[in-house]
C-alpha cells in the first residue's frame, strides 16, 4: 500500500525523523524489544517508531506489524464511535 505524502505531511516532522535516527542505530545493534508487544526486534528488519494516540509522545520502537494493527485498530474504534454518535462519513470517489 502506498504512503500518502511526506512524513512530515502525514504528522512526522523534524523531531520525529531525529528519534527514528536516534532509536535506528540500537535496533541496529541489537537486542530491543518491541514498546508494543515485548518481542525483540531483529536488526535489518522494518520497523516503526510508534507513539501515543495523540502523537505527544513516542513509545519506543515497534514492529512494522504491531503499529500498523494498532493504527488500524484506533482507526477502527474511532469510525464506530463517530457511527454511534450519528456522524456520517463518505468519500467522495
Amino acid at each position: 500500500m502506498p504512503s500518502v505524502g511526506t512524513t512530515g505531511q502525514r504528522g512526522y516532522g523534524r523531531s520525529h525523523e531525529a528519534e527514528r535516527r536516534r532509536w535506528a542505530r540500537k535496533v541496529d545493534a541489537g537486542g530491543v524489544d518491541c514498546a508494543r508487544c515485548g518481542e525483540p526486534l531483529e536488526p535489518g528488519r522494518q520497523w516503526d517508531l510508534g507513539h501515543d494516540d495523540t502523537r505527544q509522545t513516542w513509545t519506543g520502537p515497534e514492529h512494522r506489524t504491531c503499529n500498523r494493527r494498532a493504527g488500524q485498530a484506533n482507526s477502527v474504534l474511532v469510525a464506530n464511535a463517530l457511527r454511534t454518535a450519528g456522524v456520517h462519513t463518505s468519500r467522495e470517489w
